[in-house]
């Protein structure tokens, strides 16, 4: 019998809606502490204190009853910001991200995604992990904007599904999350 490490058919994630108090709680604070550096990362008691308060939505990846990882994204009516997926480290590379994507898309047919990831820079540390994961979100439905964000002096690289950028839209979810965490600017450069 095949685990969910080595599946070669066709990925069947749900997303499922998290609650503070979930079974998997401490699965997902992991994965959150592997997947971002503290510069970028709140804690999970931090995101659903944030969800409560905005039109958040916070979901476990799972395949099967096992959880994979997670992703939080923050909605209006025209545009949906994910700003936050994780996926644990033990099946990256294993079509999970993909798949998530794709069931964002699925669950959200009414939004245009739009996500940020480190700008691609040859002189950084990481600049092929960088290079790596915009190669990832272009091949899974997503295309570059020419639009920035920043976070503590950095500028992070925006792509969205669908047409041209809701600059506008995007703009509105930037106020709504500075309004909570003032040490995320709201800027689009």
């Amino acid at each position: 019998m095949r685990t969910y490490y080595e599946r070669e058919d066709k990925l069947e994630i749900e997303l499922i809606k998290l609650e503070p108090n979930c079974k998997d709680r401490q699965v997902f604070e992991q994965i959150n502490k592997e997947a971002f550096p503290l510069s970028e990362r709140m804690s999970m008691d931090e995101i659903f204190s944030f969800a409560a308060n905005t039109d958040t939505d916070v979901l476990g990846i799972y395949d099967v009853d096992t959880p994979v990882g997670f992703t939080v994204i923050l909605k209006n009516k025209k545009c949906g910001y994910v700003y936050y997926l994780a996926i644990d480290k033990r099946v990256r590379s294993k079509g999970y991200g993909g798949a998530a994507l794709e069931k964002l898309f699925e669950t959200y047919p009414w939004l245009q995604i739009i996500l940020d990831f480190e700008e691609i820079d040859a002189n950084a540390e990481n600049s092929a992990q960088r290079l790596r994961r915009k190669e990832f979100y272009l091949r899974n439905g997503f295309h570059e904007t020419g639009c920035f964000t920043m976070l503590n002096g950095a500028r992070f690289e925006v792509v969205c599904s669908g047409g041209e950028l809701r600059k506008d839209a995007f703009k509105d979810l930037l106020n709504v999350i500075h309004a909570h965490r003032p040490e995320f600017p709201n800027v689009l450069i």
